[in-house]
């Protein structure tokens, strides 16, 4: 590719608007695709959580300062309160933040329209309402196209108390968790799973009843979304013939389903690809593949341990700094490294499936429930 042509971006997402600005900043022409009218189109104005345990060498504000990007209004999560099936309460607490809260959507000062003024001041045009074909474009970034894991959030209004709270119960959310954040007035409970999808609306209340049992506060404005994790490993990541950057290419962590620090490093990486003319798939497999797979035995452990191992695990992080912890799970180290061919080949799905990667691997699943099926609600 010259350095006169335009490079085309499909998605303004985090993966896609990180990639047009490193590249506008390079000095070359970009368009990104959005096919909404805004960016964050599929949030409400919820919390959501950018992790910061995967990569030891490097956190996020750090990243973002060295690719950079714009800081969101975000703020650091250095401590929480775990909860069992039996509702044993666990407060884990961390030196360093494990996580940063951001706000997603298209509101003031969101992740989503931080980025989105960054890539714009940088020299990037962003089109919305605007329908490419992967085919068409030079780096995919439009995000999930099928769930294997389902998310039901509420986001509403509230005080000024900080509540981190999840809930490790697999009779309220199996395979998954529930989850209750209040920053700085603004609050989102949600349940995650990822089996039996098509029940996500009944485990929801049971999980709200439950978690949010433990204390009184106001609630106000109630927004109710649908949101989806796509959990795929994928050698060559990409979609037509184009690198895919973000949840498009299969970047996502499997242990908790978070995706965010995935989607700006590989829409990093996929126009520092752009760029210099690497192989993109060559430099997300050196930079991403030992910890994917490792992600994936994750999710197996995390999933086998039950009630009893989750509970284990909640009871563990109230002993020892919790970032540590977390980070001792990301590691790649050889034996989740040995294990990860023996839990491919266990979830391995053998028939059709509507990820729209090249030769990839993904999880069989027991219900398929596609994209068109989870709009906004409320």
């Amino acid at each position: 590719m010259n350095g006169t042509s335009t490079i085309a971006i499909a998605g303004a997402g985090p993966a896609g608007l990180a990639a047009a600005t490193l590249l506008s900043r390079a000095g070359r022409t970009v368009v990104v695709h959005e096919k909404n009218a805004t960016v964050g189109a599929r949030f409400v104005g919820d919390l959501q959580v950018i992790e910061d345990a995967s990569d030891r060498r490097e956190n996020v504000p750090a990243m973002f300062t060295r690719l950079g990007l714009p800081a969101p209004s975000w703020v650091p999560a250095t401590s929480a309160e775990f909860f069992d099936a039996r509702m044993r309460r666990f407060e884990i607490a961390s030196k360093e933040p494990y996580a940063w809260f951001v706000t997603r959507g298209p509101g003031e000062g969101t992740l989503d329209t931080t980025l989105l003024a960054g890539a714009q001041q940088a020299g990037a045009e962003i089109r919305f309402r605007s329908r490419v074909e992967p085919a068409s474009v030079d780096l995919v970034a439009t995000g999930p196209q099928t769930p294997d894991g389902l998310a039901r959030e509420m986001a509403f209004e509230t005080d000024r108390t900080t509540r981190v709270r999840v809930l490790f119960d697999p009779s309220v959310a199996p395979g998954g968790y529930a989850y209750l954040f209040t920053v700085g007035g603004r609050g989102t409970f949600g349940c995650a799973i990822v089996r039996d999808l098509g029940g996500i609306d009944g485990y929801f209340e049971k999980a709200k009843e439950k978690l949010l049992s433990v204390d009184a506060f106001p609630m106000e404005g109630r927004r109710d979304a649908y949101s989806f994790m796509n959990f795929a490993l994928a050698p060559e990541p990409g979609r037509d013939g184009r690198p895919a950057a973000g949840e498009a290419g299969a970047f996502q962590d499997y242990l908790f389903g978070l995706g965010m620090r995935y989607a700006i490093a590989s829409g990093a990486l996929a126009a520092e690809a752009l760029l210099t003319g690497g192989d993109f798939a060559a430099l997300a497999r050196e930079r991403f593949g030992r910890r994917q797979r490792v992600s994936l035995v994750n999710r197996f452990l995390y999933e086998a341990g039950g009630a009893f191992g989750l509970s284990l695990f909640a009871r563990l992080a109230t002993r020892v700094d919790f970032r540590s912890v977390l980070s001792a799970f990301y590691r790649p180290g050889p034996v989740r490294l040995a294990l990860a061919p023996l839990v491919a080949a266990l979830w391995r799905n053998r028939g059709l499936c509507a990820h729209r990667l090249p030769p990839h691997w993904c999880r069989a699943r027991e219900r398929e429930i596609r994209a068109p099926e989870l709009g906004r609600i409320g």
